[in-house]
């Protein structure tokens, strides 16, 4: 399997869905995640079986801490993983509930490729945001995501889930199966299509 289609299949698996400084007067409200609790997700395409596993080796998609700072302006989400190394596929993404809605930021990057950002409202609607801007740090183990509030209606409060998914080509060209590790950012346990665990309500500073 090459991995411009391995990307595509964790697209449809994964939740669908330039660190810049936040505005001044912003709340900023840090959340710490348990040491140890990402997941092993192993995919048999053929067979439809789905396994989860507890993988607390791996620490490529294990979430440490978010930071949410809530500006008047922007609203920053900074995402740290115990060790953010280069891997054939890295996603993180945020789901932001707003008083009106939910958002969703989806930041990916395939090796050898640049980081791709998108906005997104619902399943399949993508929102134009010109002011997004990603910065995936490998030196400092950080996923930052920054846009304009006014791209998700200005509200007066976000609530913020955050989640990150990494995956390695298999060795064997013969392994159908597909293994990522993934973690959720504000809680133990798997990363549901529907379901993710959020920080508490941030106010617009």
């Amino acid at each position: 399997m090459s991995l411009r289609p391995a990307a595509r299949l964790l697209a449809a698996l994964v939740p669908a869905v330039l660190l810049l400084p936040a505005a001044a007067h912003a709340e900023k409200v840090v959340t710490e995640d348990a040491v140890g609790d990402s997941l092993q997700y192993t995919v048999e395409p053929d067979s439809g079986n789905d396994v989860f596993v507890p993988a607390p080796e791996d620490t490529s998609a294990d979430v440490m801490r978010t930071v949410v700072a809530h500006g008047d302006r922007r609203l920053a989400i900074t995402v740290h993983v115990a060790d953010l190394r280069r891997t054939d596929y890295f996603s993180a993404f945020a789901r932001v509930a707003t008083p009106l809605g939910s958002y969703g930021v989806d930041v990916s990057r395939e090796r050898g490729s640049r980081t791709h950002a998108v906005l997104g409202r619902g399943p399949s609607r993508d929102v134009e945001c010109r002011g997004l801007r990603a910065r995936i740090d490998e030196a400092a183990d950080t996923v930052t995501m920054t846009l304009p509030t006014s791209c998700i209606g200005a509200p007066r409060w976000v609530q913020v889930g955050v989640g990150v998914v990494t995956f390695e080509m298999p060795t064997d060209p013969d392994q159908a199966e597909i293994v990522l590790m993934a973690d959720d950012g504000h809680r133990d346990g798997v990363i549901r299509e529907n379901s993710i665990g959020k920080g508490s309500k941030v106010r617009r500073g």
